[in-house]
C-alpha cells in the first residue's frame, strides 16, 4: 500500500470518523484550506501536471532520480500529503532559514521558493481546483528534495571526502533511496530535525566563532572547512582520546577537552598530489580506531611497497645490506641465505622481509596498534633527531612518536607495568619481542585540520602540508554563504 493510501486511511479516522465513506485527498485539502473547490481534486489530472512541473524543476533538484521514483510510487504526493496542515512545513523552513549557522546558504535547500509556493497556496481561493495543482506539485518536489538535502548535509556533510582524497579512510555513511523513503515515511519534523543537528563539541565552538567573531575572509573559509570536516566525523569526541593532527605534526592526549600530554610526531611524506588514488603516496591517512595493543621490541614486517621501491635497490647495490640492518628474507615461509640469492632475478619480488628487534629497528622499541586493514600504526623510531625539525612529514605513512615511554605509560594505566615497559624501551640490551594487551582501550583519531582551537578556544593555524585545503574549498564553494 502506498503512503498516500495509508495517509488517507489515517485521516478518515481523524477527520471523518462519523461518515460512512472515507475521505478523498480532495476532502482533506478542502477541510485544510477551508475551500470546497478542492473536493473536485482529480488524481489522474494532478499526476500529469506533476510530471510537467517535475520536467521544469528537474535541473534545480539535488536528487532528481530519487524524487521521480518517490513520486511514481505515491501518485505524485509525498511530503505535503502528511504534513501540509500540521505545521511541519513551517518547522522545516525554520531550520532551512538557519542553515547559515552551519555555513550553508539557505538557497541550497530551495528555502525561498518553498516559502513563496507555500504562501501562494495558502492564499489561493481557486474557482477550479486545477489552479492548485502546479503549486501542490512544486511544493512537494522542492520540499521533499530540500528536506533530503538538509538531512544529508547535517548528518553526513555536503561533500563525500572519499571523492576528494585517496587516503581518507574513515567509513562514511551517505544518503540512499531506502533512507529517503524511510525518512519521508516516518519523519516527525520538529524532533527529527532537532536530533540531526551536529553535537560535536568542537562543531558547536566553531559555530560560535562563525556567528560571533570578526573573522577575515581567510579565517572564515577555514572555519567553514572545519565545520564540513566535523560533519563527516558525525560524532562527538569522547572524554579521553589520542588526537594526532597531521598538519600540526603533534600528538595530543586529550582529557575532558584539554591536552594532558603533548608530543611531536613524524607523519607521512609525499611528492605527489595528495588526492591521488594510485597508491604512490606516503601521506598519513585520515582515519580512526581504538588503540588496543602494544608490541615491545617489535618485529618490522616490511611492506611490499617499501620492498619494491627501496629495499631491493639497496640490497642489489650492497649484498651485505640485510645483515647490516638486522633484516632477514623469506621465500615461501622459509628464511633464505642472502649470499645464495640472485638479487637481480624477478623472483625476488616475491620475497618477504622483516627487521628483527634491535636498536636500529625502524619501529624503535615499541609500536602502538589499532585495528585497521592499512598497516597504519603509531611507533617509536631510532631517528630521534627528526623530532627537532620543523617539517616532520618524513615517514612512509605511519606516525612516529617523540615520547613513546610517556604514551605507553598512559595507555597501560598501571604503574608497575609502565615501569617494566619503560625499562625495556630505554635499555640498551634488546630482549625478545612481546605483546601487551591494553585493558583500557583508547580511541585514536588521525585527523587533518589546518585550522583548530587551542585549549583556550582560540584559532590556531598549521601548514597545509598535503595540499588538501584548496581541493576542499573549491568543492564547497557552491554550498557556502557569501
Amino acid at each position: 500500500m502506498s503512503r498516500f493510501l495509508v495517509f488517507i486511511s489515517f485521516v478518515s479516522v481523524v477527520f471523518f470518523s462519523c461518515k460512512d465513506n472515507p475521505p478523498t485527498y480532495g476532502d482533506v485539502l478542502a477541510k485544510g484550506f477551508e475551500h470546497k473547490s478542492y473536493q473536485k481534486f482529480d488524481t489522474a489530472v494532478y499526476v500529469n501536471v506533476f510530471k510537467e512541473i517535475y520536467s521544469k524543476q528537474k535541473s534545480q533538484l539535488h536528487n532528481p532520480s530519487w524524487m521521480k521514483e518517490l513520486s511514481d510510487s505515491t501518485a505524485g504526493m509525498t511530503l505535503i500529503a502528511e504534513h501540509l496542515f500540521d505545521g511541519s512545513i513551517d518547522t522545516m523552513l525554520s531550520y532551512f532559514e538557519r542553515s547559515e549557522e552551519h555555513g550553508i546558504r539557505t538557497s541550497y535547500f530551495h528555502t525561498a521558493a518553498i516559502k513563496e509556493t507555500l504562501f501562494s497556496l495558502r492564499r489561493l481561493k481557486p474557482k477550479d481546483v486545477a489552479e492548485a495543482y502546479p503549486l501542490l506539485a512544486k511544493l512537494d518536489l522542492l520540499g521533499s528534495d530540500g528536506l533530503v538535502a538538509y538531512v544529508s548535509s547535517m548528518k553526513y556533510g555536503v561533500i563525500n571526502p572519499k571523492r576528494l582524497y585517496g587516503r581518507y579512510f574513515v567509513p562514511q555513511k551517505r544518503m540512499n533511496y531506502d533512507k529517503v523513503v524511510h525518512l519521508l515515511d516516518s519523519i516527525k519534523m520538529g524532533p527529527a530535525l532537532a536530533a540531526i543537528q551536529p553535537k560535536n563539541q568542537y562543531y558547536v565552538k566553531f559555530q560560535g566563532l562563525l556567528e560571533n567573531e570578526d573573522l577575515n575572509s581567510i579565517q572564515r573559509s577555514q572555519v567553514l572547512m572545519v565545520l564540513e570536516k566535523l560533519r563527516w566525523m558525525g560524532e562527538s569526541f569522547p572524554a579521553r582520546y589520542v588526537f594526532v593532527n597531521i598538519p600540526e605534526q603533534r600528538l595530543h592526549i586529550m582529557e575532558e577537552g584539554k591536552t594532558s600530554q603533548l608530543m611531536n610526531v613524524c607523519v607521512g611524506a609525499t611528492d605527489n598530489p595528495a588526492y591521488s588514488k594510485k597508491g604512490e603516496n606516503h601521506e598519513t591517512p585520515v582515519m580512526q580506531g581504538m588503540l588496543d595493543a602494544m608490541q615491545v621490541n617489535p618485529v618490522w614486517h616490511i611492506p611490499s611497497s617499501i620492498v619494491k621501491k627501496e629495499l631491493l635497490a639497496s640490497v642489489r647495490n650492497n649484498p651485505n645490506y640485510l645483515a647490516s640492518r638486522n633484516m632477514v628474507a623469506y621465500y615461501k615461509g622459509k628464511q633464505v641465505d642472502p649470499a645464495t640469492v640472485n638479487w637481480n632475478a624477478d623472483s625476488v619480488e616475491k620475497f618477504r622481509f622483516k627487521q628483527n628487534p634491535g636498536s636500529d629497528n625502524s619501529l624503535g622499541n615499541v609500536k602502538f596498534l589499532f585495528d585497521n586493514p592499512y598497516s597504519i600504526y603509531l611507533h617509536d623510531t631510532p631517528a630521534k633527531h627528526m623530532f627537532g625539525q620543523t617539517n616532520r612529514a618524513v615517514s612512509h605513512g605511519c606516525v612516529r612518536v617523540e615520547k613513546p615511554v610517556e604514551l605507553a605509560s598512559y595507555l597501560v594505566n598501571n604503574e608497575k607495568q609502565a615501569e617494566k615497559i619503560a625499562k625495556e624501551i630505554t635499555t640498551d640490551s634488546i630482549s625478545k619481542s612481546r605483546w601487551v594487551t591494553l585493558k583500557r582501550q583508547m580511541p585514536v583519531y588521525l585527523t587533518y585540520y589546518t585550522t583548530w582551537l587551542d585549549d583556550g578556544g582560540k584559532l590556531v593555524s598549521y601548514p597545509d602540508i598535503y595540499g588538501y585545503d584548496p581541493r576542499l574549498k573549491e568543492a564547497l564553494k557552491k554550498y557556502w554563504t557569501n
